[in-house]
């Protein structure tokens, strides 16, 4: 344990902060809880009328799942993905469900049935038109970019399906929505609401009653790493749009051991990630976090960078 620059450095076990990807923290439990008691959320439909017509699952695995439930997939056939970045590494969260039904590629071969089209965190995917001319059916992934779009507002609309995690952007625990695209698959949705749907409901439209806040507080903090990291000379890995609503900050440095970095950061109660096959880093940037929160990342890096010169 070291006291440097004003805060803990290697704090013991029963003392570590806590700073996750998902907005979600302990004293959310009893602000969900509250909203849950309500018979109903007003005007709820209005709010989650963005997501068309969809149904809550209990996470967005299970929306991924589900989804892929309709297009009878064979265990021979492959499911083509297709990223914002281009790079090679898929999350286990995406492949483990797609291997319950058949095989995934990252190439387009004769054995491809069906495009999973994942939009990135907070970015958007950038070709859609030539994607649409393989004249394939498309699931879009959206659940690191809720709120993003591009300029022809394609985004959303171009799958027979759309995945949505609800803890990636609001602070709450679980929950996935599967949007429904194409009116022949609508037929399978149930109108029996289980108990978390319902709850779902009303947690859902009460967290988008404040969309636009959180839209301003995420992009607010994105620029905030990014002209911090700029004066440290590191670079920020997505310029995104004026349409592009950020689920992490990223940034790439060769400068800096990133596997070393990530058992530094997580030892001193920051969840955070390398992009592996790029020398990418990713951090929190959610609504939840405000300037000190930020300072005490940045300078936890910091500290690394000295220490490891």
């Amino acid at each position: 344990m070291k006291y440097w620059n004003g805060q803990i450095i290697n704090p013991e076990n029963f003392r570590i902060p806590t700073y996750n990807i998902s907005p979600f923290s302990v004293e959310n439990l009893r602000q969900v809880n509250e909203i849950k008691k309500k018979d109903i959320f007003l005007n709820a439909e209005d709010y989650l009328s963005q997501f068309g017509t969809y149904e809550f699952t209990l996470s967005g695995k299970d929306a991924i799942f589900k989804s892929l439930s309709f297009y009878n997939l064979k265990k021979e056939d492959e499911v083509y993905i297709v990223t914002t970045s281009g790079n090679k590494y898929v999350s286990s969260c995406v492949t483990n469900e797609i291997e319950k039904y058949c095989k995934w590629s990252r190439i387009l071969s004769s054995k491809t049935k069906l495009i999973f089209l994942i939009h990135e965190f907070g970015t958007v995917y950038k070709q859609i038109d030539e994607l649409l001319k393989l004249n394939l059916p498309v699931i879009e992934d959206l659940a690191m970019s809720m709120f993003s779009n591009n300029k022809s507002s394609q985004i959303g609309k171009i799958g027979d399906f759309v995945i949505y995690s609800l803890p990636k952007f609001f602070p709450i625990q679980f929950g996935g929505i599967l949007k429904y695209n194409r009116k022949s698959y609508q037929e399978n949705i149930t109108n029996k609401k289980e108990p978390y749907q319902i709850d779902l409901q009303k947690i859902t439209a009460s967290f988008l009653s404040h969309k636009e806040e959180i839209i301003s507080k995420r992009r607010q903090n994105y620029e905030y790493y990014k002209e911090e990291f700029k004066i440290l000379g590191i670079d920020t890995r997505f310029k995104l749009t004026s349409f592009e609503i950020p689920s992490v900050y990223m940034f790439s440095t060769d400068k800096i051991n990133l596997d070393e970095l990530k058992i530094f950061m997580q030892r001193n109660g920051v969840e955070c990630g390398k992009f592996y096959d790029e020398n990418t880093f990713f951090l929190p940037v959610h609504q939840e976090l405000e300037k000190f929160d930020l300072d005490f990342i940045i300078n936890l890096i910091k500290y690394f960078i000295i220490e490891n010169k």
